[in-house]
C-alpha cells in the first residue's frame, strides 16, 4: 500500500490531499487484490500438477531460508529418495502415487494396495534411502569436480536426511525396516527420537513422534493378538540380509557426513 504525505495549508489542499490518500490507498488495495488473486490462481494451477505444483511450492519455501540453488537441489535429492520407494513399489505390483512434498516436511508417497509381507515393506522402504544415497553421492562428486562449497553443504545434509529416515521409528523408513528385524525396535526408537527432541527441539520431530507413536501401538497391538502373523513372519536369513543392507546404508550416511563436512569460517 502506498502512502502520501500532505504539507500544511489551506482546507482545500487538505481535502484533496485526503482525497489523493484515499485514491491511492484504494489503488494500493486493487493492486494488492489483484497480486492475492494472481497467486491464488497460481497456487490453484501448481495443484493441479500434484507432484510439480507441490515440489514448486517446497522449492520457494526452502529458498527462503537457504537460497534458490540449495532449495532446488534439496527438493530434487527428495524426489530421487521418494521415486526410490516408488520404484521398488511397483516392481512389488503394488500401486503407490507419485511422491507429494510438504514445505518444511519433506515429502511422502501413498502406498495404495496391501503390501504382501513385511519383508516387503521393509524392502520397499530401504529402496528410498538407497536412492537417496546415490543421488547424494553424485552430488558430492560434482562438489568435488566443481570445487562448490554449495554442493558440499548440500551433500552432507542429503547425507543427514537420508540418516535421519533410518532411525528405526515408525512412520520413517528406518522403522519400517526395523519391522523386518524385530518389532521392538520401534519402542526403542521411539525412545532414541524422544532424546533427540530433547537435545534438538523440531516440530518435525515432535509430528515424527506423535505419528509414529499412534502407528507403533496399533501395529504392536495387531501382531499380539495374532492378526498379522504372517504378515510379520520372516526367515532368519532374510532377517540378516535387510539387517546388513540396513547398516550398510546407515553406515555410507555416516561415512559420507564426515568426508562432506563443511567447516563454519567463522
Amino acid at each position: 500500500m502506498q502512502a502520501a504525505v500532505v504539507s500544511p495549508g489551506g482546507r482545500l489542499k487538505k481535502t484533496a490531499g485526503k482525497v489523493g490518500t484515499g485514491l491511492l490507498a484504494a489503488g494500493g488495495l486493487a493492486k494488492l487484490g489483484s497480486k492475492v488473486l494472481l497467486l491464488g490462481k497460481g497456487l490453484g494451477v501448481l495443484l493441479k500438477f500434484k507432484t510439480a505444483g507441490s515440489m514448486v511450492l517446497s522449492v520457494l519455501f526452502y529458498a527462503l531460508h537457504w537460497g534458490l540453488p540449495f532449495a532446488v537441489g534439496f527438493v530434487l535429492l527428495l524426489f530421487v529418495h521418494e521415486m526410490g520407494h516408488v520404484v521398488a513399489l511397483r516392481a512389488q505390483g503394488v500401486r503407490a502415487s507419485a511422491p507429494m512434498f510438504i514445505p518444511g516436511f519433506g515429502a511422502f508417497v501413498t502406498v495404495e494396495d496391501e503390501q504382501r509381507s513385511v519383508v516387503d515393506e521393509a524392502l520397499s522402504s530401504l529402496a528410498g534411502p538407497v536412492a537417496g544415497v546415490c543421488g547424494v553421492l553424485a552430488v558430492y562428486g560434482l562438489s568435488d569436480l566443481t570445487g562448490s562449497t554449495m554442493l558440499r553443504a548440500l551433500a552432507y545434509t542429503g547425507f543427514l536426511l537420508n540418516l535421519f529416515n533410518l532411525l528405526p521409528m515408525l512412520p520413517l523408513d528406518g522403522g519400517r525396516v526395523a519391522g523386518a528385524l524385530h518389532p521392538r525396535i520401534w519402542f526403542a526408537g521411539l525412545i532414541g527420537a524422544a532424546v533427540l527432541l530433547y537435545f534438538m527441539p523440531s516440530p518435525v520431530l515432535v509430528f515424527v513422534l506423535v505419528l509414529g507413536g499412534i502407528e507403533t501401538v496399533a501395529r504392536w497391538r495387531d501382531r499380539r493378538a495374532g492378526r498379522q502373523d504372517a504378515y510379520f513372519d520372516v526367515p532368519a536369513r532374510r532377517r540378516w540380509q535387510i539387517g546388513l543392507a540396513y547398516v550398510a546404508v546407515a553406515a555410507v550416511c555416516l561415512v559420507g557426513m564426515h568426508y562432506a563436512y563443511v567447516p563454519d569460517p567463522r
